[in-house]
């Protein structure tokens, strides 16, 4: 899936004094975790811009650079991640260990031969940025997989006192860095739960809203919940949870659409455009949770149940009224005439002249749908997406509720007479509105 052009994968490992590595064991350590990430060794070239101490390896078309000989010097990001409530909470030694830092190994992924800080100003506006830029989720993660077994590797062979994850702003202990590489969910790593306060405006409460930081590498949005008074640790759960379940139907959430892990829990979304040429932003907001004390009115609501793995294995439709129909009723009469079409295939001259385009929820008049990514693998999930009365022609169709066919046939007689477009919305575009 697209995401936010990324120029660079970047890790640091910090020390306390210079421990540089000789040349050849940096190269095996990245050739190494090339061919572990999928990469060909022979495709691992070392390029003559290597130095004794900082090596530079084009393994196809994934640049890596170590760098050792750099004086260390705390960077914005750096400070950005010491000042954080999360490096506060779970590593308090931090800015004493930051203190003492002399020395530091970066490693770096680019794409491409030239690093996309080589490029003259103006130069990727004309070539495009995805010649030198990660702008695929499949190959961030190819340059994070490499990374992180780089910086295992070099960590593992010297005496860190701290590792920086740098897409994530993610400052930790090498204890901690070790136990979240080695996890099954490398998402662990590559987003980072960012918390911030404000009072409420209201009450004077303290409100507490999360952030997924590293997630624009990921899936292309930044991705938060805004500050309220439920638990901490169930909106990191379920920011996890909606970014490793975007990753896995490789695509968003509509915004308007909800999730969650069963049919009492809705999260909704909210896409927000980008600022100050920033990754476009998600805003996640639960309207329902009993649990939680959070209750809001059903709707008819459509519901596409998916497995662990992001396949659709089943969907229905909630809240939608049948509706008995009367052959003797020239409207109702005209339905069964379309069902009668729908399944046989046939499509007379005037059906296909006159047939009204599937009806789409619009921002304006649809209805959330529920979508419960979930987060136990044991159970299956549940996920709305955007859907049409009609497929086409080559494809499945949908089923039509009963209401929405009487609307379908009404608008093409209203059609007939005045020669005019029906502006009708529908079944759904009627009923089926945002909460």
């Amino acid at each position: 899936m697209k995401i936010f052009p990324t120029p660079s994968i970047d890790a640091q490992v910090l020390m306390e004094r210079y421990e540089p590595l000789s040349g050849n064991a940096i190269l095996e350590m990245i050739v190494r975790a090339a061919v572990a990430a999928g990469l060909p060794a022979e495709e691992c070239k070392l390029l003559k811009t290597s130095t004794e101490k900082d090596i530079r390896v084009l393994c196809g078309n994934y640049h890596i650079l170590v760098t050792q000989t750099v004086l260390f010097e705390a960077s914005a990001q750096l400070e950005t991640a010491l000042n954080s409530f999360s490096v506060k909470s779970s590593f308090p030694e931090a800015a004493d260990i930051i203190e003492a830092t002399t020395a530091y190994t970066q490693i770096s992924v680019y794409k491409g031969l030239i690093p996309v800080g080589a490029f003259p100003e103006g130069a990727l506006q004309e070539i495009g940025e995805s010649v030198a830029t990660f702008t695929d989720s499949s190959e961030s993660q190819m340059a994070m997989a490499i990374v992180k077994s780089v910086t295992a590797s070099i960590a593992n062979a010297s005496s860190p006192t701290a590792i920086f994850w740098m897409p994530s702003l993610f400052l930790m202990t090498p204890d901690t860095f070790k136990l979240v590489a080695d996890e099954d969910t490398p998402l662990l790593l590559y987003v980072h739960p960012h918390l911030y306060g404000e009072k409420s405006p209201l009450t004077g409460e303290q409100l507490i809203g999360v952030i997924g930081s590293g997630a624009p590498s990921i899936i292309g949005y930044s991705v938060e919940f805004t500050p309220s008074k439920l638990p901490t640790g169930y909106l990191i759960e379920r920011l996890y949870s909606f970014i490793g379940f975007t990753l896995k139907r490789g695509k968003v959430f509509p915004s308007g659409d909800v999730f969650g892990s069963d049919e009492n829990e809705k999260i909704q979304v909210f896409h927000h455009a980008p600022q100050d040429g920033g990754a476009p932003r998600i805003e996640l907001k639960v309207v329902h949770n009993p649990a939680l004390g959070i209750e809001r009115d059903p709707v008819p609501t459509v519901y596409k149940e998916y497995d662990t793995e992001g396949a659709l294995t089943g969907e229905r439709i909630d809240g939608a009224e049948e509706v008995v129909l009367d052959p003797d009723d020239p409207i109702d009469a005209a339905i069964l005439q379309q069902l009668n079409h729908q399944k046989t295939g046939e499509t007379s001259a005037a059906t296909s002249a006159q047939r009204v385009k599937p009806i789409r929820r619009s921002p304006a008049a649809s209805s959330p749908e529920a979508s419960q990514p979930g987060t136990q693998p044991r159970r299956p999930r549940v996920v709305s997406d955007e859907t049409s009365a009609g497929a086409s022609e080559a494809g499945p169709r949908n089923r039509s509720s009963m209401d929405e066919l009487r609307q379908i046939a009404i608008a093409a007689q209203q059609a007939n007479a005045s020669d005019q477009p029906s502006k009708g919305r529908g079944f759904l575009g009627r009923f089926l509105k945002r909460k």
